[in-house]
C-alpha cells in the first residue's frame, strides 16, 4: 500500500504544459490575470510563459487542464485552452535568450540605434561573442576611431555579402 501512495505522489507532482489562445497583443495582460486569479484562489500554476515571437498564445505549467479552463473562463482576453499538453522540448527554444550579436558578422554596415552616436553609420571591425559587444568604426568620421558598443545598440543595414555582390557587378 505504501508503494502505491508514493507512486501517486510522483504522478501528482509531474506538471504539464498547456497552451492558452489569447487575443493578439494581450498575452502579457492575460498571463498577469491568470497569475493573479491563481494566487487569489490558491491554485498552483508554477510558471507562465509569454513569448514575443509567438503572438496570440501563452504557455501555462500546471497539474490539471480543467482547473486552468475554469480559471480563464472570465478572462476576456483568453479565448480557450488548446486540447492536450505539449512537451517541454517544443518550447525549450523560447526559454533561452537570443544573442544580440548572433546574426552580425564582421564587415557588416550598421546603424547606431542608441547611445551618443545614434543615427550614425558604422562598419563592424570586431565581435566579442562572450560579452555580446561589437567594435565599430564610424563611416562619416574624419579619423576612424574604434568604438565598442553592446550588440543591442546597432541595427544591420547592409550585410558584407551584399556589398561584395554589388562590387562584382
Amino acid at each position: 500500500m505504501e508503494e502505491n501512495n508514493s507512486e501517486e505522489v510522483i504522478e501528482e507532482d509531474s506538471t504539464l504544459i498547456f497552451t492558452i489562445k489569447t487575443q493578439v497583443g494581450k498575452e502579457q495582460n492575460t498571463a498577469d490575470l491568470v497569475n493573479s486569479r491563481a494566487k487569489k484562489s490558491k491554485l498552483d500554476f508554477p510558471s507562465i510563459l509569454v513569448t514575443p515571437e509567438l503572438r496570440g498564445y501563452i504557455f501555462v505549467e500546471g497539474y490539471d487542464e480543467e482547473l486552468l479552463r475554469n480559471t480563464i473562463k472570465t478572462i476576456s482576453y483568453a479565448r480557450n485552452v488548446l486540447e492536450g499538453d505539449i512537451p517541454i522540448d517544443q518550447i525549450e527554444h523560447f526559454l533561452t535568450p537570443a544573442s544580440a550579436v548572433a546574426k552580425i558578422t564582421e564587415g557588416d554596415t550598421v546603424e547606431m540605434v542608441a547611445g551618443p552616436f545614434r543615427g550614425e553609420k558604422a562598419k563592424i571591425t570586431h565581435i566579442d561573442y562572450s560579452k555580446e559587444e561589437i567594435t565599430v568604426e564610424l563611416l562619416d568620421s574624419m579619423v576612424p576611431i574604434p568604438i565598442t558598443v553592446r550588440g543591442e545598440q546597432v541595427r544591420v543595414i547592409k550585410r558584407k555579402e551584399e556589398e561584395e555582390k554589388e562590387g562584382e557587378k
